[in-house]
């Protein structure tokens, strides 16, 4: 039987796979955010998700032999969706699970649930390890795509109208929460200077569903 450090390492190495990984530190700040984020039952049931998402019954193959229920590893499952630590979605009325990656995701999801101390351990994090890995690959998450074609050089400011247009035709639902950046800069004493707003963020299509399915 694996001991509660080796549940949250294994997690840390499962996730360290995904397109932005999960590196270790010497410190160990990593393993303290997964134990903000991950129960050691939680853990060990992440460690058995893809990235891309997968079925109940798929996924259970996987977990069964712990003696698990489907519908035992199904509600763990929506609680940990709850939670912001996993991503889920549905085809055909089955629900689709599977891990999601610290930032985009995890972090984001975060956004009304932020501790102190989770906050503080994802800024050590960022400085010790997750800064770099957000550009070690040559594939990065936002990037520019060349289309070669030129374009002329204006000072061009979309006015209301311009971005209420470009909302107005995107279909699917649309949803608007808090900026969890600045959620954050709060409970560290570091409010924005420019701003009291904080429900400013846009969320479209698939991910705005996800968001108003949490509440």
């Amino acid at each position: 039987m694996m001991t509660e450090s080796q549940v949250y390492r294994a997690l840390q190495k499962h996730l360290d796979e995904l397109p932005i990984g999960y590196p270790q530190t010497k410190s160990g700040v990593e393993i303290r955010i997964l134990k903000h984020l991950f129960t050691p039952e939680e853990a060990k049931i992440a460690t058995q998700l893809p990235m891309i998402p997968e079925p109940l019954n798929h996924i259970y193959k996987r977990v069964k032999e712990t003696g698990m229920s489907i519908e035992e590893l199904e509600q763990v499952l929506d609680h940990m969706v709850y939670k912001g630590t996993i991503l889920t979605r549905k085809k055909d009325d089955e629900k689709y699970y599977g891990n999601a990656m610290l930032a985009v995701g995890i972090f984001e999801l975060q956004v009304e649930r932020l501790t102190k101390g989770f906050t503080e351990d994802m800024l050590q994090y960022l400085d010790e390890a997750f800064g770099q890995e957000l550009y070690r690959t040559k594939i990065t998450q936002l990037r520019t795509i060349p289309i070669e074609k030129s374009i002329t050089y204006e000072h061009n400011v979309s006015t209301y109208d311009d971005v209420r247009q470009i909302i107005d035709s995107i279909d699917g639902q649309i949803a608007v929460a808090n900026c969890v950046c600045r959620q954050a800069k709060d409970l560290l004493g570091e409010s924005c200077r420019h701003t009291d707003l904080r429900e400013t963020c846009l969320i479209f299509r698939g991910a705005a569903e996800h968001h108003l399915n949490l509440g």
